[in-house]
């Protein structure tokens, strides 16, 4: 899954941000100190005109009209455009303006309004009157392009799996850090809520888990660790699980009724699926093993799970993954036929009834640090303030 791009309203800072600083208002801002949304100590309005800083707005106001004109397009044509690189030196930029004291409260009197358009309705728009908003919106639009780069990775390489890993655990981290920065506002649109970030921060950890897993799982002429593979899935298992409980959150029910249950749908299977992979890893390590009793009992619970994810995605109409759990289904049943043949004429192994539950190994990085390109400018701002 990917998400969704904000658009912000084209509105020229230009003017607005040169009244403010002209006035004779004084007002304290909050300062963000480590650029990860954590904000702290009260700065002051800067003690400089417009006139100092005209080259700094004018680069703040390009940036953000470009960004409302490129971020209309399709992820795919919005890269094209360098939306992603944008996007990250527009972060940068409102950084060094928060740190300079620019509107971060959100007071309309500042006149600096900034409007964005809902990632789910284009109708549902929200104006805010701080730098912050702008910056939360751009974290999430950040993250939007770095879950599509991450969906059109080659998942059949290797370093297609490591740019997908990376990918999305980069989406996650950053979305992480917008919730933080956002955490005690109460935004009008779904999109910043809490359960709305919870949710799909689950899901591009689950996601980038899963690329791990695969990874783990093409070979490459190595001989394959199934326990370890089991353990892999098994965590994207529950990563998914947990995506599956955040979009269950009633505001995301209510306000994104279509969404939330087609992610539901999206979690579910792909937690059963794993689920799936993971007992029948381990069946094929009881087999290397000769433990044959262990390695029907735990096939027996592959095909279970299957059918149930089978049954599930029936009933869902869900067709792309029907495909691929019909295909799991008839593996697993044919090896467990051979499986309880042979034990029946050969091993005579006891069947054993109780299972322990496979462990989950989780690999996937969260809470990273932003990257140097969204905290740095590529050129120095403010430089005559010493």
């Amino acid at each position: 899954l990917v998400l969704p791009l904000k658009v912000p309203v084209r509105h020229d800072l230009t003017r607005p941000l040169s009244e403010w600083l002209d006035s004779e208002e004084q007002v304290a801002t909050y300062q963000d100190t480590n650029g990860e949304g954590n904000l702290s100590w009260i700065v002051p309005k800067p003690s400089f005109k417009s006139t100092d800083c005209r080259e700094e707005i004018l680069r703040l106001a390009g940036l953000r009209n470009t960004l409302s004109d490129i971020l209309q397009e399709s992820h795919k044509t919005s890269l094209e455009s360098r939306s992603l690189e944008d996007c990250n030196e527009y972060h940068a930029t409102l950084l060094e303006f928060e740190k300079r004291g620019f509107p971060t409260q959100d007071d309309e009197s500042n006149g600096v309004a900034l409007t964005w358009r809902g990632a789910f309705s284009a109708r549902a728009e929200e104006t805010h009157y701080s730098l912050t908003y702008d910056r939360a919106c751009t974290l999430w639009n950040v993250a939007a392009l770095q879950s599509y780069l991450a969906s059109t990775a080659d998942l059949a390489t290797k370093d297609g799996c490591k740019t997908a890993i990376s990918l999305s655990q980069s989406a996650a981290s950053t979305l992480s850090t917008l919730r933080q920065l956002v955490e005690n506002d109460d935004y009008m649109t779904v999109d910043l809520s809490k359960s709305m970030l919870s949710f799909w921060e689950k899901l591009l950890l689950a996601q980038g888990q899963l690329c791990i897993y695969r990874m783990a799982n093409l070979g490459g002429g190595t001989v394959r660790q199934h326990s370890t593979l089991a353990y892999l899935v098994q965590a994207a298992a529950s990563i998914y699980n947990e995506a599956l409980s955040a979009g269950q959150d009633p505001r995301l029910e209510s306000e994104v009724p279509k969404q939330a249950k087609e992610w539901g749908i999206h979690c579910k299977n792909q937690s059963l699926i794993c689920q799936s992979r993971a007992v029948f890893h381990i069946a094929i390590e009881h087999r290397l093993q000769q433990e044959h009793g262990h390695e029907i009992a735990r096939l027996r619970q592959c095909v279970q799970t299957l059918k149930e994810a089978q049954g599930f995605a029936k009933s869902s109409a869900v067709h792309a993954q029907l495909q691929e759990v019909e295909g799991l289904v008839k593996m697993a049943t044919d090896r467990l036929k051979h499986a309880e043949d042979d034990n029946n004429q050969i091993y005579l192994d006891e069947v054993p009834r109780g299972l322990p539950e496979i462990r989950a190994q989780t690999m996937v990085k969260q809470n990273q640090p932003l990257a140097p390109t969204m905290t740095v400018t590529k050129a120095p701002m403010f430089a005559f303030v010493g």
